[in-house]
């Protein structure tokens, strides 16, 4: 066969919102690109970007480019072009079909989170009967906007003479209304995930139309599957029959209940639209680009307004916006065309699956016999058993008219009745109950099992052909942990299982890294029957006795490289020994990107390195209650690509783990200015296993989840790494949220890592030098606190006694060993400066011996920091005994640190952190006080009274000096008088608050000067003596 049949396979029609799309970046080796982005994990899209609202052109050109002729419009359109004149060649056909009324039964399938009916996803039965009139009325011209049809379209507005009813009986004849509910496996679903909402809930689609109505990821609001024709030599598959069907967001379907106002159910239109055969009106291109229906006029593309009177022209003619195959808005659609009509009426005379839709016996309410009990499904024995002893059981449905209340049925083995039994109860019409029989002991030799039943109500059972269930029981043998598969040798305790006898797991020899390696695979590359599932089923295990046991096996594969086409691997787990296996609910489930251990390809794959093979772990913990089960790694072909396993073992305990480690958030700093571009992480791997892939996810200050897949090189176990991202962050403080899961897209539970970080981005600038004692007010600023851990509480200002003004420090209590508390300064500018200082005094008691006082410093407003002072554990503490006083100033000690390797010309944006870590929540409390940063480097500098001047040395030799000491920055001017009175010097300097100024001896006579000192609080004359 060739590769062009993948175009039935996967012919979907995608129907979407707005789409998001952005990019990051691993550090080196690896990527990290948008989750939605691919297939087999958490939300999923098709992969590229696109702004549609419906993905059917998308599809189209994907299959022109990579499937050749039967790619193209053309294969479906000159079929159907054929049809079109056949049937007009033939008026008794076309008058037939013009008269009579088809109807579809439907079967609406809601899959919901698990809440009550009519309340969320659960939507209630009146959105459900609003969603099938609205349809009807589409469908038959009689919905109640016909008069808003254009005069110009009027000719052509056409009653298809198609109707949907709510299906009246199920497969079995048996009375229905047509509605499932079913709570799914996820919390919502993409058009990826088709198949899996076929398993989940399914009817013959060969009898009904299916309609799904699920949680859809944004940006997609339905999809539907799309027929293809019945020409001679077609001999592939049509789209997968479990995905057959039309999906629609619970949110757009019908109206009213959980249906978002603005829905008037034609999501659903639209889509069975396509579901019977239609195209978007406008071709999906510009005037040159054909619907392929004759009565609707090109456009050039969608529309997407409705508004009073709204029209549209291009290519020459008024636009048919208000076809329901456009993108116009619920509101302004009304109509399908008589051209449109008849492409419905070829595909449902033609098209396979759909060709048997039309007024079939589920259209009709069911004629029951009267007296009519169905052995409906047979629970125990299976083909396969545990124990040798057997608890039968099976389940009978009612399906007669009248009330039945008592039944006798036979059970038999080989034939001879083991047990004939009466049994009492009362079911209505549809109504079943499941009836138990006396346990019996299989045979070493043949056991074939059989239900009859003999009678109800005491009378013949009018219905025969519902009347038995049969089954071959096997005892299957138990084995002890652990058990493994030597090469590809499979023992007799395994079970290959191919249910539908084409390609299933087979043993194959390969040369792999210069070896020749005894390995498993399946050959999907060459498999057609999509959705098909082939079982590796291993013996009897009993969890009671290895509770912990752990499910190892390394595989290998590489997707088939074209959307549609992911092929998926399961590993279930069966309590009724291996007879049935629950897909949906499966621990492991994989496709796509989560399956592919390599790149994908369009080529055939067959691994040749052992780096191709990746380790997967089924931990089986979480089943030890279950007792005695069977595991089987099952995969569901998608014509994709051939799968390898090989080194298949259950093992005793769990000895291998994945495992990440989310370090720390390394940038941004916990205080900067919020230049830094990107976000970086540290992690490590704390498993056993190498990792070369991960999903990340990221919440920033409560905002929605962004989700983030990363490949690229091996990481070794204990080896770390960065990752990082694009910056998400804004002004003032920040609260960031980042989780790892899924290592090597492992789904056990315990891998995840979780990390908060608050961080705060601040611009405000100080001038030099500065002076900070926190007296002013109540207040930190400009000066910023954080606990980047918790956001608890860290650094605060506290009022001190015994002074009449405002004295105020900072205080620090509470400590926690793993978080920290960050007190930044404002940024400051050191580039004029040639050195620099800071003071600060601190008083302690008694904090534990890891306790660590750094102080950083920044020379780019804090997006990196490098320590330069350090007091640990005893050396932070002021006092011998006890806590500290903050009220005595005996308590505090004064500390000195030179900041003079932070001047110079690339010092413009300097940054300064106080930090306390790995405290301890005995710790006595911490206090700073006075911060006062110095245009000098003296570790003792001279300093005058407050608010005072002071001249030294006096008398001088070579140059003396003039300290400050302001309560605020205050312009000085300074005169030097001479002892005749004239001025010999006189200088303004501005912003003056610590300063100390230097004047050379070199420029004046030695003798006895005048100093005067003027500013805005200070006028002092002061003498100094030059010799």
């Amino acid at each position: 066969m060739t590769r062009f049949s993948r175009f039935s396979q996967k012919a979907i029609l995608l129907l979407f919102g707005a789409f998001f799309a952005s990019t990051l970046s691993f550090s080196q080796t690896f990527e990290l690109k948008p989750l939605e982005d691919y297939s087999g994990i958490g939300g999923k899209q098709l992969g590229h970007d696109h702004d549609e609202k419906c993905g059917h052109g998308i599809i189209e050109k994907m299959m022109e480019k990579d499937l050749g002729y039967f790619g193209t419009r053309d294969f479906l359109e000159n079929w159907m072009e054929a049809e079109i004149e056949k049937r007009r060649s033939q008026p008794q056909i076309l008058s037939r079909t013009q008269n009579e009324v088809r109807k579809i039964p439907v079967v609406v399938h809601v899959i919901h989170r698990g809440e009550e009916i009519g309340q969320g996803t659960n939507i209630p039965l009146s959105q459900i009967e609003a969603q099938i009139r609205i349809l009807n009325e589409d469908f038959r011209r009689q919905n109640s906007d016909t008069l808003l049809t254009p005069e110009m379209f009027q000719p052509v507005a056409a009653d298809s003479h198609i109707e949907f009813v709510l299906a009246k009986r199920d497969a079995n004849g048996i009375p229905t209304n047509g509605i499932v509910r079913t709570q799914g496996p996820k919390n919502s679903y993409s058009p990826d995930d088709a198949i899996l909402i076929g398993q989940t809930s399914q009817w013959d689609p060969e009898i009904y139309m299916n309609v799904w109505v699920v949680p859809l990821d944004q940006p997609f609001i339905g999809y539907a599957s799309f027929p293809i024709s019945d020409l001679p030599g077609l001999n592939f598959s049509p789209t997968s029959a479990t995905a057959d069907g039309v999906t629609i967001d619970y949110r757009f379907f019908g109206s009213g209940g959980s249906a978002i106002s603005a829905s008037r159910g034609r999501t659903a239109t639209h889509e069975v639209g396509h579901f019977l055969g239609l195209r978007h009106i406008w071709g999906d291109g510009g005037c040159d680009v054909d619907d392929f229906v004759e009565d609707t006029p090109r456009q050039d593309n969608s529309n997407n307004s409705c508004t009073e009177g709204v029209s549209r022209f291009s290519c020459g003619s008024d636009d048919m916006i208000q076809n329901y195959m456009d993108y116009t808005p619920d509101a302004c659609m009304n109509l399908f065309t008589l051209g449109q009509v008849e492409r419905f009426n070829v595909i449902l005379e033609n098209s396979p699956r759909r060709v048997n839709l039309v007024n079939n016996f589920a259209t009709e309410e069911p004629d029951l016999a009267d007296f009519d009990l169905s052995l409906t499904r047979l629970i125990s024995p299976g083909d396969f058993a545990c124990n040798a002893t057997v608890m039968p059981a099976i389940e009978v449905t009612n399906a007669g008219n009248e009330t039945l209340t008592s039944a006798e049925i036979e059970l038999r083995r080989n034939n001879a009745v083991l047990e004939s039994k009466s049994f009492s109860f009362e079911l209505e019409t549809g109504q079943s109950q499941i009836l138990e029989f006396q346990n019996f002991e299989l045979l070493e030799s043949q056991n074939e099992v059989e239900f009859r039943l003999i009678s109800i109500n005491n009378r013949e059972d009018q219905n025969p052909d519902n009347n038995r269930l049969n089954s071959n029981p096997q005892l299957q043998e138990e084995v002890n942990l652990p058990v493994s598969i030597t090469g590809n040798d499979l023992p007799d305790s395994w079970i290959n299982e191919n249910p539908d006898g084409g390609f299933g797991w087979e043993p194959i020899t390969q040369t792999v890294s210069g070896e020749s390696q005894d390995l498993f695979y399946i050959r999907h590359f060459e498999y057609e029957a999509q959705g098909e599932l082939d079982f590796l089923i291993s013996p009897v295990i009993d969890l009671t006795k290895y509770p912990n046991a752990q499910l190892v096996f390394e595989m290998a594969h590489s997707t088939y490289d074209q959307a549609g086409f992911q092929d998926a691997l399961f590993v279930s787990i069966s309590d009724d020994c291996g007879n049935t296996f629950d897909l949906p609910t499966a621990r492991y489930q994989k496709s796509g990107q989560s399956l592919s251990t390599v790149s994908p390809s369009l080529e055939e794959f067959f691994p040749t390195n052992n780096s191709q093979f990746r380790t997967e772990l089924v931990n089986l913990s979480d089943f030890a209650s279950l007792g005695k089960v069977r595991i089987s790694i099952i995969t569901q072909n998608s014509y994709g690509n051939n799968i390898f396993l090989k080194n298949i073992r259950i093992l005793d305990r769990e000895e291998f783990n994945y495992e990440l480690t989310l370090d720390e958030l390394i940038v941004p700093s916990p205080i900067s200015d919020g230049r830094y571009t990107s976000e970086s992480l540290r992690v490590t791997n704390t498993g056993n296993l190498p990792i070369t892939s991960l999903v990340l996810s990221k919440i920033t200050n409560n905002g929605s989840e962004a989700s983030f897949l990363a490949t690229g090189g091996s990481v070794n176990p204990g080896e770390t790494f960065t990752l990082n991202g694009t910056n998400t962050t804004r002004e003032g403080k920040n609260r960031i949220d980042y989780r790892i899961i899924l290592p090597n897209f492992d789904q056990n539970p315990g891998s995840e890592s979780s990390l908060t970080r608050y961080i705060i981005e601040n611009e405000e600038e100080v001038a030099v030098p500065w002076r900070q004692n926190f007296n002013p007010s109540a207040s930190l600023g400009p000066w910023t606190s954080l606990n980047p851990e918790s956001d608890s509480r860290a650094w605060e200002v506290i009022s001190l006694s015994g002074s009449s003004s405002p004295n105020n420090a900072l205080e620090l209590r509470q400590m926690e060993s793993d978080e920290s508390y960050w007190l930044g300064s404002p940024i400051f500018d050191l580039s004029n400066e040639i050195q620099a200082s800071l003071f600060f005094d601190i008083a302690a008691g008694q904090v534990s011996p890891e306790t660590r006082l750094r102080l950083l410093a920044s020379q780019d407003a804090g997006d990196n920091y490098e320590e330069i002072y350090r007091l640990n554990g005893a050396k932070i503490s002021t006092v011998n005994a006890g806590a500290a006083n903050p009220n005595n100033p005996e308590d505090f000690n004064r500390n000195y640190i030179n900041l003079t390797d932070f001047t110079g010309d690339q010092f413009s944006e300097v940054r300064v952190a106080f930090v306390i870590d790995q405290g301890d929540v005995d710790n006595d409390p911490i206090y700073v006080d006075n911060l006062e940063l110095f245009l000098s480097a003296d570790p003792d500098p001279v300093i005058p009274g407050d608010g005072m001047a002071l001249i030294y040395p006096n008398p001088a030799t070579d140059y003396f000096n003039v300290a400050f000491n302001l309560p605020s920055y205050q312009e000085v001017n300074i005169q030097i008088i001479s002892s005749t009175g004239a001025i010999v010097h006189e200088v303004n300097y501005p912003a003056t608050l610590n300063q100390t100024y230097t004047f050379s001896r070199d420029i004046f006579k030695p003798g006895l000067y005048i100093v005067k000192i003027t500013s805005l609080t200070l006028t002092e004359t002061q003498r100094v003596i030059l010799r």
